[in-house]
């Protein structure tokens, strides 16, 4: 079981038997559960009780003001290998270079290799249907991503760098892809077409051209300065100085095989080996998390990003591909792998460049490729990473689309963005997808979960996964060549198939779900895949009902195979009802609602003569293998803000404190929690618009037994608010 219960001890506290730490980076070991214990007072003082004092006037409106949806939540990103998808100009398959394979880079028989796709195979003619960007649009998108474009080291490891990651020239395109001008041009048509542009960016590290002597293992130990004095690198970040540096006094001492290795890279600054850990490879089996942090992941030459050189250069490099081609994101690379200060000082200037060329709403978000809710959500609430690729939900999505888990682990993971919650009020938003290009596609990744679906069956369970990921909360992100039904046999190499004809023989070949083998044909003459059509569809619904970008999810009942979400149009005061079965037959189930004595029917899916009860419970029959969108005919009841009743709880993931608010009655509302520490004004720990309704204290935060009052502040959908008695708590370490 995912929760459990910790014992209580006479004096009523809970006994928490796990280590206790405040450290962010433990946060995601911590599997010992608890109980939501509410605190009794106690002889020692370090009790909730109720006091006095409760914010009014306009800090009591600032406080309860939910936060602006971020635009992110309203996406639906395309995301493309552009070496991958169409070569619109043979001249540029080498790169301008010649010999062999590891001379140029191409080999388009190989998976490891470059094809030939490029930007004017992307790009097309823009407008055209089949071979242009109109096409991505049809499909129902409102955003592309691509892999990143910059210059790569042209072979590593028996293997080019088509897709992006091994950069080398971080100012310019790489020419396999094109031009600079190509890059523009699609930018150009992207946005012509109402499609915004996301593109892929490494902070992490560059190409591999940096050798460590004493061979590739990973060396903790201190860094010294060139003087040889032992010095603590998290001390500077966000600092103008820094340390001396000398290549001898590095914990493994860097050299080139090469004098061409040496000015490799630009701009100049990364051909400096001072500017990289220089620790050696990272070990997942053994690694601590300094050590992902500051070691190479796959011998890939590891920025120094504490350095304020580095996250400067940093900083100059990607500003100056916003501001030159007006871009709208970045989904950025091996986000785990970057030390926590660096977000706090790079996404701002990210922001102020997209700002000073008219780009209001920049969206970023990281790939933390760790299927843990609360270990991922530190990277958002703590380092200010903006969003991630939502990597939890992805692993219980897949695993219910695939009919082999219960629809309790969807509904646990949608509960547990409350940890992502921050002070600014708004909803997460997160981006979410199925598969991806390196742990392999939506079909592949259910399939595995699925233990070897394949046919018609494979097909229903992949329309299925869809489905959710389209109602359910969230940027969906699908991986191009999903949509003509490619399977692939696993991730990496074999989940980036080519759209146009491939040359390489096992993926002509290679099954496919909807749809057969393409053979040597080309993937953009398959428009009959029922995937493609299903996109389309969803995409269109989701136009239709902003509830399913924006809106609250409520989870109103996850048990077994069957899945209920109430989506909230707090605008409109209209809910919807999103139902899944990933069984095998059926199921008849009963809802609860907040709009009672309403007729429903169906947007999505196919059911008559639905009414909810006079308590807004609704009895509905969700069909096998299938989803179900439901809309109540009538807008639910808006009274007045009721008085809440706040408690202080053990939390039952981690080694916070809950702070935890109900309110009487099923209408929507938001609760706003906020804190007051001694002779300080009042701060908002978060925004919650679904039940249960919890904010947390983290006693790393606060002083040991620290003492602050506490309050939760209701706000209805007609703008009137209610505020609960003031609670005092004494923060304890857990």
């Amino acid at each position: 079981m995912r929760r459990s219960a910790k014992a209580a001890s006479a004096d009523g506290e809970a006994v928490d038997e796990r280590p206790k730490t405040a450290s962010r980076r433990l946060a995601g070991t911590l599997l010992g559960l608890a109980a939501a214990l509410v605190l009794a007072v106690s002889a020692s003082g370090a009790t909730a009780r109720s006091s006095s004092g409760p914010p009014t006037g306009a800090t009591l409106a600032a406080l309860a003001q939910p936060g602006t949806p971020s635009s992110l939540a309203s996406d639906r990103i395309y995301f493309v290998l552009p070496d991958r998808y169409a070569n619109g100009d043979p001249s540029n398959d080498q790169g301008g270079l010649s010999g062999g394979v590891d001379q140029t880079g191409y080999d388009p028989t190989s998976t490891a290799w470059w094809h030939g796709g490029d930007l004017k195979g992307l790009t097309g003619t823009c407008t055209d249907p089949v071979h242009g960007l109109e096409r991505i649009k049809d499909l129902g998108f409102n955003a592309i991503w691509v892999t990143p474009p910059v210059v790569n080291q042209i072979t590593y490891g028996g293997t080019g760098g088509y897709h992006g990651y091994w950069g080398v020239n971080f100012t310019k395109v790489d020419p396999h892809l094109g031009s600079d001008q190509d890059f523009g041009n699609f930018v150009d048509c992207a946005h012509s077409l109402g499609l915004k542009v996301i593109m892929d960016v490494v902070v992490n590290h560059t190409g591999n051209v940096i050798q460590l002597e004493g061979g590739s293992a990973y060396i903790p130990g201190p860094y010294r300065d060139c003087h040889g004095k032992q010095f603590d690198p998290a001390k500077y970040v966000g600092k103008n100085t820094f340390p001396c540096m000398s290549a001898q006094n590095m914990p493994k001492i860097p050299f080139f095989f090469d004098a061409a290795d040496k000015t490799a890279k630009t701009p100049a600054w990364l051909n400096d080996p001072t500017n990289y850990h220089d620790r050696g490879d990272i070990d997942f089996s053994s690694c601590s998390e300094l050590c992902i942090e500051q070691g190479d992941l796959a011998s890939l030459d590891d920025l120094f990003t504490e350095k304020p050189a580095v996250e400067k250069g940093l900083a100059q490099i990607y500003s100056a591909w916003i501001e030159k081609y007006k871009l709208d994101g970045f989904r950025v690379d091996t986000a785990r792998h970057l030390n926590p200060g660096f977000w706090k000082l790079w996404v701002p200037q990210m922001d102020a460049a997209a700002k000073s060329v008219g780009v209001k709403d920049f969206q970023i978000f990281g790939e933390v490729a760790v299927n843990d809710d609360l270990y991922d959500s530190t990277f958002v609430r703590d380092d200010g990473l903006p969003s991630e690729l939502d990597f939890p939900f992805q692993d219980s999505l897949a695993g219910y689309a695939s009919g082999q888990s219960s629809a309790l682990a969807v509904g646990d993971r949608l509960n547990d963005d409350d940890y992502f919650r921050t002070p600014a009020g708004a909803d997460p938003a997160q981006v979410t997808f199925l598969g991806n290009h390196d742990m392999g596609r939506a079909a592949y990744e259910i399939q595995t979960h699925g233990f070897g679906l394949t046919g018609n069956a494979l097909l229903q369970h992949v329309l299925l996964g869809y489905d959710l990921l389209y109602l359910l909360r969230g940027a969906p992100v699908v991986l191009y060549g999903d949509e003509v039904g490619m399977i692939g046999s696993g991730g990496d190499q074999a989940a980036r198939e080519d759209m146009f004809p491939t040359q390489v023989k096992l993926w002509q070949t290679e099954p496919r779900v909807g749809s057969p083998a393409i053979g040597t044909g080309s993937s953009f003459d398959v428009t009959n895949n029922p995937i493609q059509a299903r996109l389309e569809q969803l995409a269109e619904l989701r136009t239709q009902v902003p509830a399913l970008s924006t809106g609250a999810s409520i989870v109103r009942y996850a048990k077994h195979a069957v899945l209920a979400v109430s989506r909230i149009d707090a605008d409109a005061k209209q809910e919807y009802l999103v139902l899944a079965n990933n069984g095998e037959a059926a199921a008849r189930i009963t809802v609860p609602t907040s709009t009672p004595s309403s007729a429903w029917t169906a947007l999505f899916g196919t059911v008559t003569g639905l009414t909810s009860d006079a308590a807004g419970k609704v009895t509905v029959t969700v069909p096998a293998d299938g989803a179900l969108l439901l809309q109540a005919a009538k807008p639910f009841g808006v009274a007045r803000a009721r008085k809440p009743k706040l408690a202080v709880r053990a939390d039952e993931l981690g080694n916070f404190w809950d702070v935890v608010a109900t309110v009487p009655g099923s209408a929507p509302v938001t609760i706003s929690f906020a804190v007051q520490r001694a002779g300080g004004a009042w701060k908002r720990l978060d925004v919650d618009d679904s039940a249960p309704y919890r904010a947390f204290l983290d006693p790393a935060r606060f002083k040991k037994n620290e003492l602050v009052k506490l309050v939760a502040i209701v706000r209805a959908l007609n703008g009137s608010t209610a505020t609960s008695a003031v609670v005092s708590f004494r923060v304890r370490g857990r």
